[in-house]
């Protein structure tokens, strides 16, 4: 091993292996005791790379963790994050304070939620099919046809709510 061979032994072990030898050494009072040779052994046998014990039954079966990231933005670079600050879409679902995922690389399609931009405002609403033309609708009759003056933002994705409870019974 050399004039450095023990400190060299004792820089490559893991925490279990440095464990293992405290606890040794805490126990040199009872130096022939079968206790400190079979921890002395042990973390020995840990810096030649044995494997002891057994493996895990899981291992193989661990699952990825849920990203939402992964699963609601499929276009990072064109999505972005909206909240709703009015209740006018709470009949079709999407109450006061969702926070709406708008992707605008997709244009929507009839029956999808659409961010758009009217009169200076943003506004999510419903694109739907009324008389043969394509109009916006926030679930009443009040209807926003396409125009000059309309912008279609992006697609809705999908929406985030909170759930409030109030747990005082």
């Amino acid at each position: 091993m050399g004039k450095f061979g023990i400190f060299y032994l004792f820089w490559r072990l893991s925490f279990r292996q440095y464990f293992f030898i405290a606890v040794a050494l805490c126990s040199w009072h009872i130096a022939h005791s079968s206790l400190f040779l079979y921890l002395l052994y042990m973390a020995v046998g840990f810096s030649s790379g044995k494997v002891t014990g057994f493996a895990s039954p899981a291992q193989g079966y661990e699952e990825n963790t849920i990203d939402l990231n992964t699963v609601l933005i499929k276009h990072p670079s064109s999505t972005y994050l909206f909240r709703l600050e009015s209740s006018d879409m709470a009949k079709l679902g999407l109450p006061s304070g969702a926070l709406l995922i708008v992707d605008r690389s997709i244009k929507p399609f009839l029956n999808q939620f659409a961010l758009l931009r009217h009169e200076g405002q943003f506004l999510c609403r419903l694109m739907v099919k009324h008389d043969d033309k394509i109009v916006f609708t926030d679930g009443t009759t009040e209807t926003i046809p396409i125009a000059d003056e309309t912008e279609i933002i992006g697609a809705v994705t999908a929406s985030i709510q909170e759930y409030k409870h109030d747990f005082s019974y």
